[in-house]
């Protein structure tokens, strides 16, 4: 059970920085992907402790998530080669899905399947996450682009709905604010 909350939100802030700073990197490693892994793993791990301590405002557990679910493909065995994504799933078929801030971080915590789709390497911008847990890998794998978890991280750390804009600089790269 969490009593003081503050510090818990500071550490969601602190994550949802790191995550805008994605958006300026040029360079990509193995390193900068666990790196954006581990901070929206531990960030869902403590929006729902947050939840379960009932230390989040009623009117942010009331919002839903507009997301893509993409289907598995007939006979496909889920993996976590990320090479094998578009022959394991249906991704120019997708679905728009609603979840609840509990179910998304459920799903990230779960996740079986963690990818990150970069547009570009050139300008090293992440457009946003495949993921899954082990259980809903077998039925599909859903979609959200990076922007709207910072939202979800950044709303829960300040306990109110917020909207992050996104602003493309002239040299490729991207601002978050």
């Amino acid at each position: 059970m969490i009593e003081e909350d503050a510090y818990w939100r500071a550490d969601l802030n602190k994550s949802s920085d790191r995550l805008k700073k994605r958006y300026t990197k040029r360079r990509w490693s193995k390193r900068t992907l666990y790196e954006i892994e581990k901070e929206v793993f531990l960030s869902a791990f403590i929006i729902r402790k947050l939840i379960e301590s009932g230390k989040v405002d009623r009117a942010l557990l009331s919002l839903n998530f507009r997301i893509k679910n993409y289907p598995i493909r007939p006979g496909a065995i889920p993996s976590t080669d990320p090479k094998k994504l578009a022959s394991i799933y249906d991704i120019y078929h997708g679905r728009d899905e609603v979840l609840s801030v509990k179910k998304l971080c459920d799903q990230f915590v779960h996740s079986y399947i963690f990818s990150p789709l970069i547009i570009s390497r050139e300008h090293g911008v992440v457009f946003g996450l495949y993921f899954a847990s082990d259980c809903e890998s077998k039925e599909g794998v859903y979609y959200t682009p990076l922007i709207k978890v910072i939202e979800i991280i950044g709303s829960v750390a300040r306990n109110r709905s917020f909207k992050a804009k996104l602003s493309e600089n002239p040299d490729g790269t991207f601002d978050v604010r």
